[in-house]
This record gives structure tokens, sequence and C-alpha cells, in this order.
């Protein structure tokens, strides 16, 4: 059975906040309201470092990196055991989905939620331009919302929108119950964590760190499951990859696709942004 779940290589994320601005567009989400969001591990306020500039001929200590965070599709969501209506589910494939024609707008759900990954339109949604934006409706006031893993790209065989949007490829989605899947692979491979995962929720979003990995090993807007073929690198040689029939995947670059589709990052075998 097919269990969606994201990875997020924090090591890849470079904070240019492209994931949040594709999902506003994406899904329509209204002005003020934000699915998705990408918070700064550093200093008191948005991209702002932690620590001390160089002085006086010493070292300084400054220090940022990001935090994406956004609804983290729990095994075992608390949003959903506590919506008195049934309209906050989990899908087959694992996705939590919110049916408004249900809600109630109770908001129970979102002091549930752990990860404040959930908004709650207390007036007429706004959009620019008027009409909104993507393919997605937009939601009426008094009804809670949030990432849906853009559903209805799943539902077409495409990857969410910010998965294809990132432009450091720091972001992998695909099934967690395919051993197979590249976001199987990474998450064998590398040393990877969840947010407060002591709330027993078992959330769906892995984040690696300490070891960067090759990324999202296609540019394709198709879901690796839809793609015919998606073969492993060897380890680059001369700066080059070299292409291999078969092979493991997690392994230390990215894949190379059918019709002449490259990746656009470059592998990198470890280090900091």
């Amino acid at each position: 059975m097919t269990n969606y779940g994201l990875v997020i290589d924090q090591e890849r994320c470079i904070g240019c906040h492209a994931c949040a601005v594709t999902c506003k567009q994406e899904n329509n989400v209204g002005l003020g309201q934000y699915w998705n969001r990408v918070l700064t591990e550093g200093g008191d306020k948005m991209d702002t470092p932690a620590g001390t500039y160089p002085e006086n001929g010493e070292d300084g200590t400054l220090e940022m990196s990001y935090q994406p965070t956004a609804c983290q599709h729990c095994e075992n969501a608390p949003c959903v055991k506590v919506c008195p209506v049934n309209a906050t589910y989990t899908r087959e494939d694992g996705i939590v989905e919110i049916d408004y024609d249900k809600c109630i707008g109770c908001r129970y759900c979102m002091a549930a939620c752990p990860y404040n990954a959930r908004v709650f339109n207390w007036d007429e949604p706004q959009t620019v331009p008027e009409d909104g934006t993507g393919d997605v409706p937009a939601r009426p006031q008094g009804v809670v919302e949030k990432c849906t893993f853009c559903s209805h790209r799943v539902e077409e065989g495409l990857d969410p929108a910010c998965v294809v949007n990132c432009p450091a490829d720091a972001r992998i989605f695909g099934d967690l119950d395919n051993e197979e899947s590249t976001v199987s692979k990474y998450i064998r491979k590398y040393q990877t964590t969840r947010l407060l995962e002591d709330r027993g929720t078992d959330p769906k979003t892995y984040y690696i760190r300490g070891e960067m990995s090759p990324g999202r090993p296609q540019t394709s807007d198709k879901m690796e499951s839809e793609l015919d073929d998606v073969s492993v690198w060897s380890e680059p040689k001369d700066n080059g990859p070299v292409e291999e029939s078969g092979g493991s995947g997690g392994g230390g670059s990215h894949g190379s696709l059918s019709n002449d589709a490259l990746p656009h990052v470059p592998a990198f075998e470890g280090g900091d942004d």
C-alpha cells in the first residue's frame, strides 16, 4: 500500500522561501496565510544569525540555518483524533486531508497539532489576483486549512509544487512503503530526524542533517514512481557523472533520466551550504 512521505535535506536548503511562495500560488492560499513556512534557526528574527561578528582579529561565531515546516502528515495524527465531525481524516495513501464541507471551524485540530501547521480563515480569503491562483478552489470563511502534499497533483502522478520548485533540490517526495524509492533509501542512508518525535505522532516528514544528500534525483515534475527510468550514477569522476545501468539508490549523486532530462543542481559529497 502507498504511504507518502517527504524528506527535506537541511544541508541543501538555502532558505529562499521558494517552497512557501509556490505553495501559496499552487494552492490558492489567501493573503496573510501560509501552509509552508521556513523558520530561521539563529537570531530572534527571520534570516538573522546568532553569534557575534569577527572583531579585533578574532573569529566570529555567526551561525544560521533553516527549518522548513508544514503539516507533517502524521501516522498517529492528533488532529484526526480530536475532530468532532470527522472533517480531518487520513487517506489510504497516508495524506492527512480536510473535508471543508464538514469543517465547523471549532479549531480543536489547531489546538491539538504540535507543529502549528494549520491556519484558520477568520475572514473571506483575499488573493492577488482576486480570481485566485492555481488549480485549487479557495476555502470559505470559517474553516481550517493546511498543507495537503498537493494531493490534487499527486492524484495526477505529479510531485507537490514545493518539491518541484525547490531550486536546491532539497525536497524529495515518495512512497515510504517502497524500499526502492528515493525517500526510503535516503532515510536508511543518512542521519534523519523528525520534529517532536517524543509526542508520538509518527510524522512522515524526515529531515537530513550533517551530511548533504544528492537531493531530488529528477527534474521532471512527475513523481519518481511515474517515470519510465531513473537509473543511478556511480560516484562522480573528474566532476562529471558516469551513467551506470542498475545500482542502488541513496548513493553519492543525482540519478539520470531518460529523454535527456539532467539534474540541475550538482551533487556534493557533503558539507554545508
